[in-house]
């Protein structure tokens, strides 16, 4: 399938996607760079009539650095909207010098631009037939956010006053440091991914109880439960429901290249946190091996899709597309579609 962003070039965040969520006939795109929303309209063939939403002009956010959005899901007519709350490192070495200077690398980046959970509302597009747009208020439904604090927020201030996880919060994203992507919603019931860190072998899900104040701003309520999933040494790259099973996109923590699969966690719904001190191993079934590039096509975003033929279909969605994917022509990017293997519970 492919993705017809109109106004997407080389240098345009349309080419780093790193996360998705379908309401319908309209398909919301989160990227790692800048603090917007893109969004696409269904035809027979593809994705098209691309539109950029600026998240600040919806929410009240702090749009100083870019969100690093690494999670959408939509639950019953809300979009959600997850930053990485990660903690970044310079770039360095991309100007043709071999020499680092050694004072600005150890810096790490603010985290407060990046510490973004969220929903909005989600209503008809007046200019639009059959799409749905992002707004700040419809009737009585207002956007709204865990609000950001200077260090961050309340989800960040309580990964910090974890045992588990507050040696990880110190460190940066991609060198095993906290890194969410990912995220499901289930009424008032929120799971986040993490990419990062990976302890020992096992991957950390989040689980969090979140309700909204009539201003629409979020609060969360109760603990931050910490689950540990057994995904081959992965990291969380993207959450999706599919009914009450949640579907999990795996892969590397860091940077690299490696091996990218899809697990199926039969009855997440109906597998609420038991206890937050003494949990249970985990082990979602491993149901799709999915292809990655060097260098390039590292996947990031699951899409349900139905299938000619009424079986579910996943649309994976990769960050630093490779050049094969890509029409400059048409300015369009080739996804991959996977049908759904068939549960063995039936």
């Amino acid at each position: 399938m492919v993705l017809n962003a109109d106004c997407a070039g080389a240098d345009d965040p349309t080419l780093d996607l790193s996360a998705a969520a379908r309401h319908g006939n309209t398909l919301f795109l989160g990227s790692d760079e800048g603090v917007c929303l893109e969004r696409l309209s269904r035809d027979p063939a593809a994705w098209v009539d691309h539109r950029r939403f600026p998240l600040d002009a919806i929410l009240d956010l702090d749009a100083s650095g870019e969100a690093d959005i690494e999670g959408l899901a939509e639950d019953d007519g809300w979009l959600w909207v997850l930053g990485s709350h990660a903690r970044t490192r310079p770039k360095v070495g991309k100007a043709g010098d071999d020499r680092i200077d050694l004072s600005v690398f150890a810096t790490l980046k603010d985290t407060r631009p990046r510490c973004l959970l969220a929903r909005v509302p989600l209503a008809p597009d007046p200019d639009a037939a059959d799409t749905m747009r992002p707004v700040r208020t419809n009737g009585d439904r207002r956007a709204g956010m865990v609000r950001q604090t200077k260090h961050g927020n309340r989800l960040a201030r309580m990964m910090n006053d974890s045992p588990l996880l507050k040696p990880f919060t110190r460190i940066a994203a991609k060198e095993g440091g906290v890194d969410l992507e990912g995220i499901a919603v289930a009424g008032n019931r929120v799971a986040i991914g993490m990419r990062g860190p990976v302890i020992q072998t096992y991957a950390v899900l989040l689980e969090v109880e979140i309700v909204a104040k009539a201003s629409g701003r979020l609060k969360i309520t109760g603990p931050l439960h910490k689950r540990l999933l057994e995904l081959d040494g992965l990291g969380i790259r993207d959450l999706k429901r599919d009914g009450a099973d949640l579907l999990i996109l795996a892969g590397p923590t860091t940077g690299l290249d490696g091996p990218c699969a899809v697990y199926r966690w039969t009855d997440w719904l109906g597998d609420p946190p038991q206890d937050n001190t003494v949990v249970r191993r985990h082990k979602p079934d491993r149901i799709i091996d999915l292809p990655f590039g060097r260098g390039d096509d590292h996947p990031e975003g699951l899409v349900l899709l139905e299938g000619i033929d009424g079986a579910r279909e996943l649309l994976v969605i990769c960050d630093s597309p490779a050049a094969s994917r890509v029409d400059p022509g048409t300015r369009g990017i080739t996804c991959d579609r996977f049908r759904l293997p068939v549960k063995q519970n039936g």
